[in-house]
């Protein structure tokens, strides 16, 4: 095949919508926030994206049964005053190399020219290497006019020093510049460790203010307590295996600190 596929089932009915980014990243942040939008808004598929330019590899389900490397288009149509229709770009994968990273950007771009996009959002994860209990939001955007908002929302946007996103979240947002759409990252802070519903929790308490949704959060929540449960017993059996191969001193048990010698 050419170095992508795109096949399209059906015309997205939406106007001036916002195109709204999920794609594969650090803790998945991104990818989880904008599925479960997307679930939760039942938001109809229109487009499917195959290229030779994601990873050579195939992911294989529960059922045994194969899923290929992709990225999906859905939309939503706005239901109340003050909401936006909405275009989601949502997949498995991203380019495997930097070159197929743009032209993967422009891509997603052409497939939903017709649709008038105004503004983009892209959604991922900001690695910080350690856990996190209560994730901040850090932002990023392509023009002021973005940060005011931004900012009554508690997203951090002013940083210290220089920051820099990789990938699509990314360069989506400087090909739509290039093309006259501005838009903005949301970014929550994530360990990097694990898949982090947690942090995507976070982005999308910012996202939906922004849209003016009303979502329930109740699978994301009850996904995020699975996931410290998890990276807790995780954390446990790597400490009793650290013990046991004298990389670290175990701590004395109860009755042992009873005991006095």
């Amino acid at each position: 095949m050419d170095s992508f596929d795109i096949k399209i089932t059906r015309k997205p009915a939406v106007e001036a919508p916002v195109l709204l980014e999920g794609l594969p990243g650090i803790g998945h942040v991104g990818r989880i926030a904008a599925k479960h939008l997307c679930v939760e808004l039942r938001a109809k598929k229109f487009a499917t994206l195959h290229s030779n330019h994601f990873p050579p590899q195939v992911m294989i389900k529960r059922s045994g049964l194969i899923q290929t490397m992709r990225n999906d288009f859905y939309y939503w149509k706005a239901k109340e005053e003050g909401q936006r229709d909405i275009i989601f770009v949502i997949g498995n994968a991203q380019a495997s190399t930097p070159e197929g990273q743009y032209l993967l950007s422009r891509q997603i771009l052409d497939v939903v020219a017709d649709s008038g996009v105004e503004t983009i959002y892209t959604l991922g994860g900001l690695g910080v290497g350690h856990l996190v209990e209560r994730p901040k939001v850090f932002g990023a955007v392509t023009h002021r006019r973005f940060i005011p908002e931004l900012e009554k929302l508690n997203v951090i946007v002013k940083r210290g020093g220089l920051g820099q996103i990789i990938g699509v979240s990314g360069l989506l947002l400087v090909v739509g510049k290039i093309r006259g759409i501005d838009g903005l990252c949301l970014m929550g802070e994530t360990s990097g460790f694990y898949l982090d519903p947690n942090s995507a929790k976070a982005i999308l308490n910012v996202l939906t203010k922004l849209l003016h949704l009303d979502v329930d959060m109740d699978k994301l929540t009850k996904r995020a307590k699975d996931a410290e449960r998890k990276v807790a017993e995780a954390q446990k059996m790597e400490k009793k295996m650290m013990e046991e191969m004298g990389m670290v001193q175990r701590e004395p048990t109860p009755d042992e600190m009873r005991y006095i010698g």
